[in-house]
């Protein structure tokens, strides 16, 4: 019989140190095709249409402001990337999170680390893409 994940990663600290010991760093190279091809595929149309109406297309915003086909394609490109480097860590980290849900341990934060270096790494890679990209001419 599998043991329960929890048992291998009973809290927070054991999972990070796991991160820290196995985790290979996903850099904007690592995306940086996926995400360009996509705005080049869109033709730049990669944000709601009332704002891109609007013309103003600010730094501050526009994350924010990302159509729904452009948020997947741009999360997708970045889990892919993560989990070409990072594959056990991937599946630990989602099946931490599912045996929380199946538990009932609801929002077990054990796999923080991941989603919050997902998250961050998601926002730089935005921010990457704006300014190699996007703020042309602006």
């Amino acid at each position: 019989m599998e043991e329960n994940i929890f048992s291998r990663f009973p809290d927070a600290e054991t999972f990070e140190a796991y991160w820290r010991e196995h985790y290979v760093p996903v850099t904007y190279e690592d995306v940086r095709e996926t995400f360009e091809d996509f705005v080049v595929s869109a033709n730049g149309h990669i944000y709601l249409s009332d704002y891109e109406e609007k013309g103003c297309i600010s730094r501050e915003d526009f994350k924010e402001n990302l159509s729904q086909e452009a948020q997947f394609t741009f999360e997708d490109g970045l889990t892919e990337a993560f989990y070409d480097k990072n594959p056990e860590l991937y599946e630990t980290a989602f099946a931490l999170f599912e045996e929380a849900q199946l538990s009932g341990r609801g929002n077990d934060c054990v796999a923080r680390i991941f989603h919050d270096t997902f998250r961050q790494l998601y926002a730089e890679f935005l921010d990457r893409l704006y300014e190699d990209k996007l703020n042309q001419g602006a």
